[in-house]
C-alpha cells in the first residue's frame, strides 16, 4: 500500500470515531478541555500508525497522541477491541478489591466498568504527564465522583522501584518500553503479595524504536514469563485486523499475547 493511501485511510479510521455520533459529545469535550483541535488529533493518528520505525517513546510526551490512543480503542474493528474485552473479562473472573495499571497510555474498556461497579480501587501510573493529563480529563467526563475509584500517579518504571501491594497488577503493552524490563518484571513479581495477580499484554513482533526488549513466539513470551517468576493460568492470542490496524502492515508478523498469572512459589 502507498504511503498515501495508507494516510487517506488512516484519516478516514479518525474521523469515523470522532464524528460517530456515540462518542462525538466525548470528543468534543475532550478536545475542548485539552485546546486541541480536531485535525491535531487526526495528524496524531496518522503520525503514530503511518511509520512505526520513524519515532520512539517520545511520542508519548504528546497530549494529542494520548487522544489518539483513545480514538484507537474506540476503533469498530481494531484487535484493540477484542483486547480490552478479554481484560475486562480477567479483572472479572479474578474480582480484585485493588488494581494497578503500570504504563496505562490511555484508560480501556475496564475503566468504565469499575466505574459502574465501584468495587475496586484503581491506580493508573504512567511516566508522562500527557496520560494523566488526558485521563483527568476523560474521567470528570465520565463520572464526576471518578476520584473514589480512580488515582493517578506519576511513575517511572526506569526508577526500578517497587510500585506498592495491590491485588492485580495490569501491564498493557507496557513493559517492553522500560529499561532492563526482565529485571524489573521479576523485581515486582517478587515483591508482591502471594496472592496477587498479573494481567500482562505482549506484543509478538520484531525489535522497533522504543522497545528495549522483544519477543518474537509465543513459547519465547511464555518462557519469558517463567523466568520473572510467573505462573500463566489462563492465555489468549489476539490478531490485528489487517484491514484496520494498519500500524502492523510494515511488520512481517504481529500478534498480542495476553496472559492471566500468579506468582510462581
Amino acid at each position: 500500500m502507498s504511503l498515501k493511501i495508507k494516510e487517506q485511510k488512516l484519516r478516514k479510521f479518525a474521523k469515523s470515531v470522532i464524528d460517530n455520533p456515540k462518542y462525538k459529545k466525548e470528543i468534543k469535550y475532550i478536545l475542548s478541555k485539552l485546546n486541541l483541535k480536531e485535525e491535531e488529533v487526526i495528524q496524531a493518528y496518522v503520525n503514530y500508525n503511518l511509520d512505526v520505525y520513524s519515532y520512539g517513546n517520545e511520542i508519548y510526551e504528546s497530549l494529542a497522541l494520548r487522544v489518539t490512543l483513545y480514538v484507537h480503542y474506540l476503533l469498530k474493528g481494531s484487535f484493540h477491541q477484542e483486547r480490552q474485552q478479554i481484560m475486562l473479562d480477567m479483572i472479572e473472573e479474578i474480582n480484585p478489591k485493588t488494581i494497578v495499571d503500570v504504563g496505562f497510555g490511555a484508560p480501556t474498556k475496564y475503566v468504565k466498568y469499575l466505574l459502574k461497579n465501584k468495587k475496586s480501587k484503581l491506580t493508573l501510573v504512567d511516566m508522562y504527564d500527557s496520560a494523566l493529563k488526558f485521563s483527568e480529563v476523560l474521567l470528570d467526563y465520565l463520572d464526576p465522583s471518578w476520584k473514589e475509584i480512580v488515582s493517578l500517579k506519576k511513575f517511572n518504571m526506569n526508577s526500578r522501584k517497587y510500585i506498592g501491594n495491590f491485588d492485580v497488577y495490569i501491564f498493557q503493552d507496557s513493559i517492553e518500553h522500560v529499561n532492563h524490563a526482565t529485571k524489573y518484571m521479576s523485581m515486582t513479581v517478587k515483591n508482591a503479595p502471594k496472592d496477587s495477580y498479573f494481567l500482562i499484554s505482549l506484543p509478538i513482533m520484531a525489535d522497533i524504536r522504543g522497545h528495549t526488549i522483544s519477543w518474537k513466539t509465543f513459547k519465547e513470551a511464555k518462557e519469558w514469563l517463567n523466568k520473572c517468576g510467573l505462573k500463566i493460568n489462563s492465555s489468549k492470542n489476539v490478531d490485528i485486523n489487517s484491514k484496520i490496524d494498519l500500524f502492523a502492515e510494515q511488520l512481517d508478523k504481529f500478534h498480542n499475547l495476553m496472559v492471566s498469572c500468579s506468582k510462581n512459589d
